[in-house]
């Protein structure tokens, strides 16, 4: 118990070690994203005020420049038109050029042809009115070459004004540089490091305006990754390895991002959770060896005196008294156990003397309800009938029963009820008065089962079943109608065989479904033949070993030849006392054995060989002369017989019946075997009625020859 203890407190202490730390973790690693969100929020603000200020600067010189080149344009239009020759003077073009301040000039007619220009490469080149200025590309005779419009300066770099011309149609165009140099200077004090991109220690800034990048490179994270971030918040980005946070802000046309590895952000808390948790660490420790101590001390000593007490008093002492008092607690909890045990004393000995009475009641309620006396009917030689139950510890629910109707039918049954005590022998009396009164009725087998189903799941006797088998004899023939209710526990012994089992179709137990049909099935017994029916209880005796008592075992004791129904139940008693030694039985053992005698005649039985067919011949003889003074045709019998027994294979065994009257002799001959007919090879025999049946891998040949 102490280790168990100690386990679950060490895991406790952990898991609240971890639940610290992960709390611990979460609460600084959140501030100091926050704190990291409100720098980059507060510094890239900033920057994009600075920036918006500057470009509101540039628009105002960019808006002053374009008015003041409007204005040159207005004065060359003007000059031109004073003195037109001036087209024709490229060097005083040129000079009025650089005089304007200007870097391209650009002199149209009515068609948009250049006529006059600085440089002069633009003449001869076509340009297009708009919003602005746009060059046509002139190709050259192969229609491949593209001729620049704006001479040795950059598209990008410049800028135009353009107004009508005062002297004819067409249009004078200049060329600005001036105020794009201006504009660069916000490109250029960002790339010469004039503007501090930094953020933080390690940090950085990257700023794009209109989708261009205007700083330098972050490593190898893509303009296209940067420009993708959502604004207003913080987000985590991987590059190169690395863990970066990532803040964006956007206005007038720049968008400023910055940058923060992870571990600047989260180098802090770091440092601070190393110390915080190894003084929890230390502290759970200390915790660890008081809190043991004392339960150990206080608690785990007392806790183990209780459980030796209640040991020894779950295992039937209750004389031993509980006598811990080394706290208040305790002292309660010993005089609680102490009044319990009294208490379960004199409920125990209360209850076993009731269980005790009840047990005596239902044996005595079983005892009185099956038939015992013994020989059954022995006023009736057609059958010798003998059954027996030998009870268990535990009342069962095995019942066996028997009786005639009529004169000319034996029903009997043997019985499992799934259950045990006084339910067990309520459902038995129930079950066995139920189908005695079905049976008056004169129905089959099958037809009583049935109805005694419907009957007893009516009556409330849910949860119980039953396996039975019920058969009903016709002791004049030796017809066996039986039907099987569960498993099926017989053996059939025919004349000269060993007992087998009777194999046929089982239907469910009785009290599992309420509209469950019940098979017929039919079986024929020839005088000297038995039959042993037992419940399943007899094949759960077990041993010393614990090895169950098995079918096999059972057809091994039967091998010994019993002289009749009774010898056969006690040589089976035997048996299992001898299997057991002198154990009591775990469950109740039923057994019934019931052999047909058949009705009492002139006839003969004989068991054979097939080829001792001399022993068949001198008993034919020897019938026919006893009843006969002079038997008539008993040469044709011998004849008869003869060539019958040459036809079967020589090694089986063979029961012969043989029933002499003055009117007939009747030759019945039985063999196991498959299904075989002489009869088909035999043509010609002289007898009146031939005829072969095939039951149970059973062939039955009957021969009649009329004496009269």
């Amino acid at each position: 118990m102490r280790r168990e203890f100690l386990i679950w407190l060490s895991a406790t202490l952990c898991a609240a070690f971890l639940v610290t730390a992960v709390l611990v973790y979460s609460q600084f690693s959140t501030h100091a994203k926050d704190r990291a969100e409100s720098v980059m929020s507060t510094r890239l603000n900033d920057l994009l005020d600075s920036l918006r200020q500057a470009e509101r600067s540039i628009a105002f010189l960019t808006q002053a420049n374009d008015a003041s080149t409007t204005n040159r344009a207005r004065a060359l239009a003007e000059l031109v038109s004073l003195d037109s020759e001036i087209l024709k003077n490229q060097e005083r073009l040129q000079k009025i050029c650089n005089e304007l301040g200007v870097e391209q000039i650009a002199l149209t007619d009515e068609d948009n042809k250049v006529e006059a220009a600085v440089p002069q490469s633009l003449v001869g080149m076509t340009l297009e009115e708009g919003n602005e200025i746009r060059p046509v590309v002139r190709q050259d005779e192969t229609g491949k070459s593209i001729i620049s419009a704006f001479g040795e300066f950059n598209r990008n770099d410049m800028q135009y004004a353009s107004v009508k011309r005062i002297d004819a149609s067409g249009r004078i165009r200049l060329g600005f540089l001036a105020r794009l140099k201006n504009k660069s200077r916000i490109d250029t004090s960002l790339r010469d490091g004039s503007i501090k991109l930094k953020l933080g220690t390690n940090g950085s800034i990257a700023i794009f305006r209109r989708g261009v990048r205007l700083t330098n490179k972050m490593g190898n994270i893509s303009d296209s990754e940067l420009l993708s971030l959502p604004l207003g918040r913080v987000e985590s980005l991987r590059a190169e390895g690395q863990r970066y946070f990532a803040y964006a802000v956007d206005g007038d046309g720049f968008r400023v991002i910055g940058l923060i590895p992870a571990n600047s952000v989260y180098g802090t808390v770091l440092r601070t959770m190393q110390t915080l948790l190894l003084s929890n660490l230390v502290l759970f420790i200390m915790m660890f060896c008081v809190v043991s101590w004392l339960l150990q001390r206080i608690v785990i000593r007392g806790v183990s005196r209780v459980n030796e007490s209640l040991r020894e008093i779950t295992e039937g002492d209750l004389e031993c008294k509980v006598d811990v008092v080394t706290c208040p607690e305790f002292a309660l909890l010993s005089n609680g156990i102490n009044f319990m045990v009294d208490s379960l004393r004199s409920v125990g000995e209360e209850r076993q003397f009731q269980v005790k009475r009840d047990l005596e009641l239902a044996r005595a309620i079983q005892t009185a309800s099956l038939p015992n006396r013994f020989p059954a009917f022995p006023h009736i030689p057609e059958f010798d009938l003998w059954a027996t139950r030998l009870q268990a510890h535990e009342v069962g629910g095995d019942f066996y029963d028997f009786y005639m109707p009529d004169s000319d039918h034996l029903h009997f049954l043997v019985a499992d009820v799934d259950a045990s005590g006084i339910p067990a022998a309520l459902f038995m009396m129930r079950a066995m008065s139920l189908i005695r009164t079905l049976a008056r009725s004169g129905d089959s087998p099958a037809e009583i089962v049935s109805e005694a189903n419907r009957e007893l799941i009516d009556s409330g006797q849910a949860g119980v079943t039953m396996a039975l088998f019920y058969a009903c004899m016709d002791i004049r023939t030796g017809q066996l109608t039986y039907t099987c209710a569960g498993k099926t526990n017989c053996l059939l012994q025919r004349l000269g065989y060993p007992y087998e089992t009777l194999t046929t179709r089982t239907d469910v137990v009785i009290g599992e479904h309420e509209g469950t049909q019940y098979h017929t099935h039919t079986l024929t017994l020839t005088p000297g033949e038995r039959l042993f029916v037992y419940t399943s209880g007899l094949l759960h005796v077990a041993d010393a070993n614990n090895v169950p008592y098995s079918e096999d075992r059972l057809k091994k004791a039967l091998q010994k030849q019993a002289a009749n129904a009774s010898d056969t139940l006690l040589l089976v008693r035997s048996s299992l006392r001898q299997y057991v030694e002198g154990e009591k039985l775990p469950q109740d053992v039923t057994m019934l054995c019931l052999e047909y005698c058949g009705t009492p005649s002139n006839s003969t039985q004989l068991n054979f060989v097939a080829g001792d067919s001399q022993k068949a011949l001198d008993c034919l003889e020897q019938q026919m002369m006893e009843f006969f003074a002079g038997p008539p045709d008993i040469e044709t019998m011998k004849q008869v017989l003869c060539r019958i027994l040459s036809t079967l294979p020589e090694t089986k065994q063979i029961h012969l019946f043989l029933d002499c009257t003055e009117q007939q002799l009747l030759l019945e001959i039985s063999y196991a075997a498959p299904d075989y007919n002489p009869l088909k090879d035999l043509i010609d025999l002289p007898v009146d009625r031939a005829s072969h049946s095939f039951t149970n891998n059973t062939n039955t040949l009957t021969i009649c020859k009329n004496l009269a």
